[in-house]
Order: structure tokens, then C-alpha cells, then sequence
């Protein structure tokens, strides 16, 4: 009532977070035991934090304008484990076409392909906007072109390759290694834009396909 304050006071302990004031009751250690759904819920959130981890430096741009009142990691988290996470305790797994690495209002690339060149995966995309009034193309086109192309290559339980600035949507191509995995390993390849301009708005994320080690 009086305000904003950071510490404890009695059984309350305050804080703030992105500028938002908050009071939370002290934690007090529990005797009651763990329900069966309690433990599957922690395993499930255990699963989603681990796999989210290594993808961290590409959520926090892809899932940047959503950090109103919470972080992008935990943007991503709940993602994750509400469209993406699959099966059932203790047996998760993840289904790569429905996982998202950016969210967002900016203008998705359209054409999009992937393909093997050796060792490294090959993406090629267009700036049509999708509108036939050239005029409207033409300024569209001229507004996106400075965006960042995030550029990613996942595997199933190996580090992911990407790349955030390197590329420009302008370029209409860019080239990517592959994770540090077996012959015959699965690649998932990913694409998303952030732009540069001062709203700093990203796109959805968009699947394009996969490619397999050779």
C-alpha cells in the first residue's frame, strides 16, 4: 500500500522485477509429499529447461517482445511445453516442427528452402511481400531489407548451429554448419528475421525442413 521496497519485513519478503513491484510470503519447508502429477509436471519442466538451454542466445532475440512481464527464457518455456513437448512421464520428446524460437509481427520470409552443400546447409529465401501493387511492394521491401536473418541447424540431442547478424533478408541467401553429430544424424533447419529498426519487432519462427549429415 505504501509503495514499492526491496527486503523482508516480518513474513513478507519484497522486490522488483522490469520495473514492477511485487510481494511474495517467505518459503517455509513443506512435509507434504510429492503427488504423482507434482512429479511428473517437475520432470516435464526439467526436460523442456534442459533442452532450452544450449538455444538460449537465439530466444533472447527470438522471443524478445514478448519481455512485458516475463523473461524470454520463460516465453520460450511455456511454448514449449504447451505446443511442443510430446509424450508421457518419463518418455518426453520434442516435436521439432512445432517448435518456436522467435514469436512475433514482422513479416515472415517467403520462399523459403534449405538444402545439403557439402557440409554446411544452403538457405535460400525471397522478399516478396505477397502484395500486387508494386508501389506498396516496392516500400515494403525497402523496410525489411535491413533485417537480421536468425539462421539455425538443430539436431536432436546435440548442440545447435546459428547465426543472428550475419545475414541480411536483403541477401536472400545464407549458409550454415551442421551440429557436431554422426553420419545419418536428422538435421531440423529454422529461419526467423529481426529487424534493426528501433521496435526491434521479430517474426514468427518459420520451419523449413531437414537435411542429413553425410
Amino acid at each position: 500500500m505504501l509503495g514499492g521496497f526491496n527486503g523482508k519485513v516480518g513474513s513478507v519478503i519484497g522486490s522488483s522485477w522490469k520495473g514492477i513491484n511485487y510481494m511474495r510470503a517467505k518459503s517455509s519447508r513443506s512435509n507434504r509429499k510429492v503427488s504423482e502429477k507434482q512429479m511428473q509436471q517437475r520432470a516435464k519442466f526439467m526436460f523442456a529447461a534442459n533442452f532450452l538451454q544450449p538455444l538460449y542466445a537465439i530466444i533472447q532475440v527470438g522471443f524478445r517482445k514478448l519481455e512485458i512481464q516475463q523473461s524470454a527464457k520463460n516465453a520460450a518455456m511455456s511454448d514449449l511445453m504447451n505446443y511442443t513437448i510430446e509424450g508421457d512421464y518419463p518418455s518426453y520428446s520434442v516435436n521439432f516442427r512445432n517448435l518456436k524460437l522467435s514469436k512475433g509481427s514482422l513479416q515472415i520470409p517467403q520462399g523459403c528452402t534449405v538444402e545439403l552443400q557439402g557440409d554446411k546447409a544452403v538457405y535460400n529465401w525471397t522478399m516478396d511481400s505477397g502484395s500486387e501493387d508494386d508501389q506498396q511492394e516496392d516500400k515494403l521491401a525497402l523496410s525489411l531489407s535491413e533485417d537480421n536473418m536468425i539462421l539455425v541447424t538443430l539436431a536432436d540431442g546435440f548442440s545447435p548451429r546459428y547465426t543472428l547478424r550475419k545475414y541480411k533478408r536483403k541477401d536472400l541467401t545464407g549458409e550454415l554448419g551442421l551440429p557436431n553429430a554422426p553420419a545419418g544424424t536428422e538435421v531440423h533447419c529454422y529461419l526467423a528475421c529481426a529487424s534493426t529498426a528501433e521496435h526491434r519487432t521479430v517474426s514468427n519462427t518459420v520451419y523449413i525442413g531437414t537435411v542429413t549429415i553425410p
